[in-house]
């Protein structure tokens, strides 16, 4: 982790980005030449590159569709100590976009529904047992945890339980369907995006692995400035929101979580050439005051990768909860976790119909302080993308078109080094198929 905090700070990672605002110039990113600018054409003359109109979908007046997907796949995946948490067939369903109140798309109420039981899990089980019935498996218990975690864990079950409660709640079974995001989103000039309702988690350039799981929501507000010309990043933004409600990813079960704030964020993003772009935000959350920072690098002409991923994140302060009275153990003791930090470097590269990428990740044993329960954090259920977990690790992915709409995938992940951390993905693998709707329903005629 020195040598990725070295690299970040030489490269002044100080800033933070939108993935909407990197989706907008990904060729730049990834190395490709620029485009030849057409303002040099003569008066009443086509310029040779000029791009072709392209054609509108019948329902673009109404709707933009950004995804609407079905996927299906196995997953193995065993913890300290040999037991399976996993070994299952998958499915999630997912449909996201925005529905446009004005023909411009100044005004629309974004929304993203999916699968899953759970705030970092959208893929819901639907053979095998359920996590909950493998992980408290009399056969399989106290296999991943040393006698003085076994102990942390009885005493937060008594000094937490509302965190107990929620532990018992845990279920990744099921074909439910449910609304995680809907919100309305305004953009009365240019430069400015107000956001109000549930919606995703602002990442930048960081991914999943350092910050929380794709699939994760909040409630609450945002605002987005872009006006590079004045402010010199390409984006300036505000988060206010309310982080929790982990175990009801229905919007409308938790819809008095409008009326909560316990999330703050400041983040900027700037695309700084078309090789270089970097993230960076601030994040206040429940008393826990974290940095993040990202960098992507396109290297596309060293032929080995087509990008470089490198992000970093550091919690600042330690975090106490609280501790009881009385217990069967006894009065217990506040818990106090320390401040500490983590990272993760990503090569990617695509070969025609092939991509893929490697890396490595160093996230801390205690990333599970975010969830804000004191037994969540004892038997350690982090937030971040569920594929990775905590711990150091070897990570890699792969997918390959099959065909329009159809592609198959795989993943595989491996804890290393001797550290004990608990993680429930000491190893990982995932391999299956993601069926894109939007491209199969568009493949003979423009819909969406």
């Amino acid at each position: 982790m020195r040598h990725l905090e070295c690299v970040l700070s030489i490269l002044c990672i100080s800033v933070a980005t939108s993935p909407a605002a990197l989706a907008q110039q990904p060729a730049q990113l990834l190395g490709a030449p620029l485009e030849a600018s057409s303002d040099t054409a003569a008066p009443g003359t086509v310029s040779a590159t000029t791009k072709p109109v392209a054609p509108k979908p019948l329902l673009g007046r109404w709707l933009d569709l950004e995804s609407f997907s079905h996927s299906e796949r196995y997953r193995n995946a065993y913890q300290d100590g040999g037991h399976r948490d996993f070994d299952s067939a998958q499915q999630r369903s997912l449909i996201a976009g925005k529905i446009k109140l004005d023909s411009e798309g100044r005004y629309d109420i974004g929304f993203r529904a999916s699968s899953g039981r759970y705030f970092n899990w959208a893929y819901g089980n639907y053979t095998g047992a359920t996590f909950q019935a493998r992980l408290f498996n009399p056969a399989a218990e106290n296999t991943a945890y040393t006698p003085a975690e076994l102990l942390e864990g009885y005493e937060a079950a008594f000094a937490d339980p509302t965190g107990l409660a929620l532990v018992n709640n845990i279920n990744s079974n099921g074909w439910e369907f449910y609304m995680r995001e809907l919100y309305f989103s305004a953009t009365p000039v240019k430069q400015v995006t107000v956001e109000f309702g549930s919606f995703g988690i602002e990442r930048g350039l960081s991914s999943e692995i350092t910050t929380f799981d794709e699939d994760g929501y909040l409630s609450g507000e945002r605002i987005r400035f872009h006006d590079s010309k004045h402010l010199f990043f390409d984006e300036v933004g505000f988060t206010n929101a309310f982080f929790g409600d982990i175990a009801t990813p229905s919007l409308f079960d938790r819809g008095s979580s409008l009326k909560k704030f316990n999330y703050r964020q400041v983040f900027a993003n700037k695309q700084l050439n078309k090789r270089v772009g970097f993230s960076g935000e601030y994040t206040w959350q429940t008393g826990i005051d974290t940095l993040r920072e990202a960098v992507v690098l396109g290297v596309k002409e060293s032929r080995a990768f087509d990008s470089f991923r490198f992000e970093a994140y550091e919690r600042l302060n330690a975090v106490t909860f609280p501790g009881a009275a009385q217990s069967p153990f006894g009065p217990i003791a506040p818990l106090s976790v320390p401040g500490t930090s983590g990272g993760a470097v990503t090569a990617e590269k695509k070969l025609g119909r092939l991509r893929g990428d490697i890396g490595y990740a160093s996230i801390d044993k205690h990333y599970s302080v975010y969830a804000d329960y004191r037994l969540v954090e004892a038997f350690n259920f982090p937030l971040n993308g569920d594929t990775y977990g905590q711990g150091n690790r070897a990570f890699a992915h792969a997918s390959f078109k099959i065909a329009p709409g159809v592609t198959a995938f795989g993943f595989y992940t491996h804890e290393l080094g001797t550290e004990h951390v608990v993680t429930f993905n000491q190893q990982g693998l995932n391999a299956g198929m993601t069926f894109d709707l939007k491209a199969i329903v568009n493949s003979e005629k423009l819909v969406f």
